[in-house]
């Protein structure tokens, strides 16, 4: 165990200091302990740290060792709209209205829902650019055009 311990902290003391990812590995003791750290190694040293003693449901519990409240796990509700629904949105914002369109206006909370759908109606080619587009590169397009 010793031994362990001795090699999780020289695998500690050599990983990156830029910004570590804390998002991919919860609230708990390791993203306090491993903070400015990056990499897989850190990230599964983190999770294991998160996990013991049920210190990560503490820190959800009681706001504390990282814990933000109201933040996005992964991605936003509306990436992962766009991503599920890449095809029935892009029939959407051709036509300029239907449900999907719908919808995404009010996880984007627009202000004029029909200034919102006609924006998008009108830049479609600048959101859909491709038969390959990601869902990434729409959800990017569309926050684009909308600011």
């Amino acid at each position: 165990m010793k031994k362990i311990l001795v090699a999780l902290a020289i695998m500690m003391a050599f990983a990156s200091a830029e910004v570590f990812a804390a998002d991919n590995i919860g609230p708990g003791l390791g993203r306090v302990l491993l903070k400015g750290k990056k990499g897989k190694v850190m990230e599964l040293l983190g999770t294991c740290l998160n996990g013991t003693s049920g210190n990560g449901t503490f820190a959800i519990s009681t706001g504390t060792l990282g814990y933000q409240e109201g933040a996005t796990i992964g991605l936003s509700s509306i990436d992962v709209y766009i991503a599920e629904n890449m095809d029935s949105l892009a029939n959407d914002i051709a036509k300029g209205e239907g449900e999907y369109l719908e919808t995404l206006a009010h996880l984007m909370k627009a202000e004029n829902k029909a200034n919102f759908k006609n924006n998008l109606h009108k830049n479609f080619n600048k959101i859909y650019t491709s038969k390959n587009v990601t869902s990434k590169e729409v959800a990017a397009n569309i926050k684009q055009i909308n600011s």
